[in-house]
């Protein structure tokens, strides 16, 4: 929780607007008897009778305007001042509508008399806003379609004449653009005080929608490229070029805010089709630069709408946008063809960054970057959507989530487009009609989700009266009966719209502003208000979603409790207008006459990392990945096996008393091993040792005593999932020291290992003095996900013994990620632990220096999961170690379940000799398939004759697609659990396990490390983690920075974003060393160099 460091400002005059004017108890419970959270208004209540209604004909249809369906929005604010939020809806054909709010949810319609009638062209997106700046506001519409008419696009300006009335004056103030606008957005990106303009335009023709052209994008056009427009006071000035604004693109929705969290006016475009999102940000000198690949790892393939507001009040807001994947299984696998993983790759390499067709939900860091959670939040799949909108619908504090959904005509549909093609290329003549016909249509319920405060959200849309299928574009919230909450309004395509009251009854309260001359609504002002148990933030944009805006009015929630400690008011210009003492329930009009300069530094990011240059400490490591494309020998698995990155091993080789490191490499290029120096600095040492070895991939490594001769030898893991089975390559190798630092070769001392691993961990398990090893196999070549044997190997005298085979358990123990040797029942000798992907934690025990299965362990039942890591400590205090196990976590599309888990079959289905794949999952208790039919079908070819269609696909279980008999005979593997966990050891065999907070499961946890960060005497644990190379239909797992839990001693851990690692790589390993005496942590990412930190001690 932050604290307001600033006197606060006295003598604030206020006014409320809207007071309660009944005593009403705000108990949480629903107002009026009311059975759900929203209640829709019938047309026979409200008056308002628009319906947006679609016209195809030859001319106008969606075979040469596939934006036919995109909809028209929807406009709220208080037009006369009377206190009361009233609507403006757009239509696609025909007139816009504007209704006066009349009090208790009744409308009238003074479309004709206000003026504001508009027939001419294809209306799109629109905006209340006060151009001129008189306290009245105006109505900007947004106009597209009209392909022979530039004329028929001109944007209008309803300018009010304070009487009721409006006046067109769009070309008298510059801002007539015949672009194909999907909308406009006020902001100050000039920090002049007035309201510039951003419109967003779109291109009409869609020539390479689906491949990248550099011919075609760089023929820029007027009416299709982004426009900004200065404003000079009476009249705007286009300044797109000056700003480096113009571009091609197919842009549907914009969020305006700072971005990067400069005090200055960002813009990021949500771009539908091939051309990528923009995030471009304010450069402080009239220009913008899109740095989008720089602040966020991926995005969505075909945005629609977006929305930015703090969902996790940690006074940042967050980003979210929305896409077109199905939660629905069959209209997943009927509407969305397959990625190509080669088209994929080429969008990388050209900068088009790692798009998914898939809602993104992007948390925002504070320190410029941005972390995507949308699988693990589960908001991910909300179908054909289109207007996001972040609000705080319940009153708990909390920024809940609505999205609105639905397109008239599927045209996406995967069998319509092949059965059109196929008609095509037999040279059949088909009517638009019969075209029209043949596309499915289906409508679907809006979305609405609960912020649980845990980076969660749960789907309420039953729950919350919601559950009204309809084709739904702009959206819009308001409290259009002043009752202290938000209700919502929805344009639908061909139905009346639908209006939803909200019946909450918690504390709120709502701010609305009278600016400064120039910004009268006081656009751009920011809101603290400050509870004992939180701060929430806010900052006033009106436009959001998509193709709509909202009053100019901020609403907070304030749950249980009515009373604020302190509000704080920012204007744009940095002064602050202060209220203590507040009370909830009212709105509040804020005066910028209030305001006083002050210099608030409220949202600065906090961090105690403290980042080493490397090149000053003498590191020149670089890891570099060989090029292999895994799956050209395996389609199907969910991500590559060749590039599971390498490990990092410290020890003191010299004998100097200074801790050293070892760091591994990919096939083809050197390890490298670095001796400290008494400066802290570091040299490179045994390089051509490194060299010659270099055609080895280097998947682990561990410092030990191999021949008990008092220094520090040196075991590497191999690895290859390109090489064949018996490649030599494979085989482990061990470096002897001669006590000087200086290493050779010794690998026959080694039994022959041919085979792929991953883990290497000593102990002395007989008891005889000596270390002993367990090398973990990992996964067998092109064979995903077969394992290769693990190696138990007996220490004698520096030679290592085989002694797998009496131990024969050990030899089977799965695709081990990580083992430990740990006194798990301490009884004085080391037992086993193994974790790994497609399987449980297993503990091996010790009798004697012979090693089964442990019997009778309790607690660990159906915790198969896809497991990388696994360190061990007394998180509790209680004498016996306990254990942390590092998984693939929950931010992801699989979401395993204890009662639904996740399957992987293996075998050659098609008998063409390679070992294929396919994961299934439990739907609606039926055993489908994760993949689709086009990618399936891909790798096993004889799917194309047997299965038709994609509706048959969606329709048949995995029985039905690949044969009972086939699915029987296959190698099958499950996982119950994707969370990364603590596991309390009861004693006994005894555990028990808890999954561990949300920011832990935003990614994969590939290494941990135990320890006391912050010197409270507890143990912590800090954790580091990603998977670049997930195949392209799986969001690839790079959400995950780091993260440090603070331990209380007992058991029980809180995330730290004090003590954030913030690893924004491809991180595989971390290790600890200590230099000049401090404490310090070494991560090796893939295709990156060292990132070696520590942490500054509080003071």
């Amino acid at each position: 929780m932050f604290r307001f460091l600033l006197p606060c400002i006295l003598g604030l005059l206020l006014a409320s607007c809207s007071s309660e004017t009944k005593t009403q108890s705000r108990d949480g419970a629903l107002t009026d008897g009311a059975s759900k959270r929203f209640t829709k208004i019938g047309t026979d209540q409200s008056n308002i009778s628009f319906k947006n209604m679609i016209r195809e004909d030859l001319e106008f249809n969606f075979l040469n305007y596939p934006y036919l369906y995109t909809g028209a929005g929807v406009a709220v604010g208080d037009i006369d001042n009377d206190g009361l939020q009233d609507i403006y809806l757009t239509a696609n054909f025909g007139p816009n509508k504007l209704y006066k709010n009349k009090g208790n949810f009744e409308f009238e319609d003074i479309t004709s008399a206000s003026k504001t009638e508009d027939y001419q062209g294809f209306k799109t997106g629109v905006t209340m806003l006060d151009v001129n700046n008189d306290g009245w506001l105006d109505i900007y519409v947004s106009k597209a379609g009209s392909l022979d008419s530039d004329d028929g696009r001109r944007n209008k300006l309803f300018v009010n004449q304070q009487d009721g009335t409006f006046k067109e004056e769009a070309k008298q103030w510059g801002i007539d653009d015949p672009g194909y606008t999907t909308q406009v957005y006020p902001l100050d990106y000039d920090k002049d005080g007035d309201l510039d303009l951003y419109v967003l335009n779109y291109r009409y023709d869609f020539k390479n929608n689906s491949r990248i052209s550099g011919e075609i994008q760089r023929q820029i056009e007027e009416v299709t490229s982004d426009q900004l427009y200065r404003n000079d006071g009476t009249r705007f000035t286009k300044v797109t070029a000056e700003a480096g604004l113009y571009n091609k693109a197919w842009g549907l929705a914009a969020a305006v805010g700072d971005f990067n969290n400069d005090g200055w006016d960002d813009i990021y475009v949500s771009n539908d089709y091939l051309e990528p999102d923009q995030m471009y940000i304010n450069q402080q000198d009239g220009t913008f630069k899109n740095e989008i690949n720089n602040r966020m790892n991926h995005i969505s393939f075909n945005s629609m709408g977006s929305d930015y507001a703090d969902l996790d009040n940690n006074l940042h807001p967050d980003l979210i946008t929305v896409d077109m994947l199905a939660e629905n299984y069959a209209r997943s696998k009927e509407n969305m063809a397959s990625m190509s993983t080669e088209n994929f790759m080429s969008m990388v390499q050209v900068g088009y960054h790692h798009a998914y067709m898939a809602n993104m939900l992007h948390y925002n860091k504070g320190n410029g970057k941005y972390q995507e959670t949308g699988q693990l939040s589960g908001v991910v799949k909300t179908d054909w959507s289109w207007a996001p909108l972040l609000a705080d619908f319940d009153n708990d504090g909390l920024k809940d989530i609505f999205i609105s959904n639905g397109v008239y005509k599927d045209y996406n549909n995967q069998d319509f487009r092949n059965e059109l093609k196929a008609r095509n290329a037999r040279g059949e003549s088909m009517t638009l009609e019969a075209v029209l016909d043949l596309m499915p249509s289906q409508k679907l319920d809006n979305y609405i989700y609960k912020n649980n405060g845990d980076l969660t959200f749960s789907k309420v849309i039953d729950e919350w009266g919601l559950n009204d299928p309809n084709f739904s574009n702009g959206a819009a919230y308001a409290d259009f009966d002043n009752d202290g909450d938000l209700d919502l309004i929805v344009n639908n395509v061909n139905d009346n719209i639908g209006l939803y009251k909200n019946n909450s009854n918690q504390h709120y309260v709502q701010f609305d502003f009278k600016g400064p001359e120039n910004n009268r609504l006081g656009i751009g002002a920011s809101v603290y208000v400050k509870q004992s148990a939180q701060t929430q933030y806010q900052k006033l944009y009106i436009t959001r979603g998509f193709q709509s805006s909202v009053p100019q009015i901020l609403h907070f929630g304030l749950g249980d409790s009515p009373e604020m400690e302190e509000v704080l008011i920012e204007w744009p210009d940095g002064k602050v207008s202060t209220l203590t003492n507040v009370s909830g329930n009212q709105r509040i009009t804020v005066d910028y006459a209030s305001a006083e300069n002050n210099n608030l530094a409220l949202r600065k990011y906090k961090g105690l990392k403290q980042s080493q240059d490397v090149a000053q400490l003498g590191v020149d490591y670089q890891h570099q990945e060989n090029d292999f494309n895994d799956f050209s020998l395996q389609l199907l698995i969910p991500q590559k096996q060749s590039t599971k990155g390498t490990g990092v091993a410290k020890a003191d080789v010299n004998g100097d008393g200074l801790e050293d490191f070892f760091v591994g490499n990919a096939a083809g290029a050197p390890a490298a091993l670095y001796t400290q120096q008494a400066n802290g600095t570091f040299r490179k040492t045994n390089t051509a040792l490194w060299q010659k070895e270099a055609g080895f991939e280097d998947a682990n490594a561990l410092f030990f005593d191999a021949d008990g001769d008092g220094d520090n030898d040196l075991y590497v893991v191999s690895a290859g999932y390109e090489l064949k089975e018996d490649s030599s390559l494979l085989q482990d190798r061990l470096y002897l020291n001669d006590g000087k630092g200086n290493f050779s070769t010794a690998t026959q001392r080694l039994p022959k290992m041919l085979v792929s691993g991953k883990s290497i961990s000593a102990g002395d398990y007989d008891g005889d003095g000596d270390l002993d090893l367990f090398v973990g196999g990992n996964v067998v070549p092109a064979k995903y996900p077969l394992s290769p044997r693990s190696y138990l190997l007996r220490n004698d005298n520096g030679n290592f013994t085989d002694a797998t085979p009496q131990n024969n358990a050990l030899s089977e123990a799965g695709m081990v990620s990580e083992a430990i040797f740990t006194d798990y029942d301490n009884d004085g000798d080391l037992d086993i632990l193994t974790v790994g992907e497609w399987m449980a934690p297993t503990l091996y025990t010790n009798n004697n220096g012979s090693f089964a299965p442990a019997q009778n362990i309790k607690g660990l039942e159906k915790t198969e999961g896809w497991w990388f890591s696994v360190t061990a400590a007394d998180f509790d205090g209680d004498g016996d170690e306990d254990y942390v196990l590092g998984n693939i976590g929950k931010n992801n599309k699989f979401q395993p379940k204890k009662e639904k888990p996740i399957y992987i079959y293996g075998k050659d289905f098609d008998n063409n000799g390679s070992f294929d794949v396919a994961l299934s999952k439990i739907n609606e208790g039926r055993m489908v398939p994760v993949r689709g039919k086009e990618c399936s079908s891909e790798q096993n070819p004889y799917l194309l004759e047997k299965i038709e269609t994609y509706k048959e696909f969606a329709s048949l279980e995995m029985k039905d697609i690949y044969g009972e008999d086939k699915l029987k005979d296959a190698f099958q593997l499950m996982a119950h659990m994707f969370e990364t966990i603590y596991v309390e050891n009861q004693g006994n065999g005894t555990f028990k396990t808890k999954k561990l907070p949300n920011q832990v499961q935003t990614g994969p946890t590939l290494a941990l490390l135990p320890g006391d960060f912050n010197n409270d005497g507890n143990m912590d644990i800090m954790g580091v983690g990603a998977i670049y190379d997930a195949e392209v239909e799986t969001i690839r797992y790079d959400s995950n920075y780091g993260y440090v839990l603070l331990g209380n001693g007992a058991g029980n851990f809180e995330y730290s974003n004090e003590y954030d690692p913030f690893i924004d790589r491809d991180a595989k390993d971390m290790e600890r060393i200590t230099i000049n005496g401090r404490e310090h942590y070494i991560v090796v990412s893939n295709n990156a160099p060292l990132e070696v930190f520590t942490f500054t001690p509080k003071p």
